[in-house]
């Protein structure tokens, strides 16, 4: 049984790939006949499902899916309970810090994840793949800061943090622009300077979450994921 889901992920994966694939050609060979904001969407849902399949190709402990769970939970109460501050929302933080702990699979999965169960409180749409994949990103950005199990210094994960918080605005804002503006360079520049101050706030936001937490909580869910690994040693037959 274990066989065939790991086959029925790996023959999705590989059509996912290929309808990426032939919608980026279509896109340079006709860009004047695409209707850039339904592609767009198209594309990226494809490229989250990418993602999603193959960190599902190999098999998974339920240990670990609990707690990317666990975080994908918190990440997504961190953004319903600052809800009233504009743009101010730990969930980058969270997300970054699950990739550096966990590694940038379950980083991916927690930030998809997040994204996704946390939009059923702000409202699901179009712009719901765009963050999933963006968040996603985030999380496996922070799992090559833990590359070999190291715990980031706080100076990388305020650093890496901002620039991420930074990119995850910017590129959500791409979908706006693509979707609803006439695509203009002047366009563009109009839709990110009126975004502007909301992305300083996640920037600032993201940069102090992780310079007073960043270290501990890194070290918090690492110690978690050590606790919650199980390895079976098979018995040695006594005569």
């Amino acid at each position: 049984m274990r066989a065939l889901r790991l086959d029925a992920s790996r023959l999705v994966l590989a059509g996912l790939v290929a309808l990426a694939a032939a919608l980026a050609a279509w896109a340079a060979l006709d860009p004047g006949a695409v209707d850039w904001g339904t592609l767009s969407f198209v594309m990226v849902l494809a490229l989250v499902g990418i993602g999603v399949a193959a960190y599902g190709v190999r098999a998974r402990a339920a240990t670990e899916l609990s707690l990317i769970a666990a975080l994908a939970a918190l990440a997504t109460a961190s953004r319903v309970l600052f809800a009233s501050l504009p743009n101010v929302k730990p969930v980058t933080f969270v997300v970054l810090v699950s990739g550096a702990a966990l590694g940038s699979g379950p980083g991916f999965m927690v930030g998809a994840t997040a994204a996704l169960v946390s939009n059923l409180f702000f409202g699901q749409g179009p712009w719901t793949p765009w963050q999933m994949l963006a968040w996603g990103a985030v999380g496996a950005a922070g799992g090559l800061l833990g590359l070999g199990g190291r715990v980031p210094r706080r100076w990388e994960l305020v650093v890496v943090g901002c620039v991420l918080a930074l990119a995850f605005d910017w590129f959500v804002t791409l979908w706006m622009f693509l979707a609803y503006t006439a695509r203009t360079w002047p366009a563009l520049i109009a839709v990110y300077a009126q975004g502007l101050p909301f992305d300083l706030a996640h920037v600032a936001a993201t940069g102090l979450f992780a310079g007073l937490f960043g270290v501990q909580a890194v070290t918090i869910v690492a110690r978690f994921r050590v606790r919650t690994r199980v390895t079976f040693v098979g018995l040695e037959d006594t005569p």
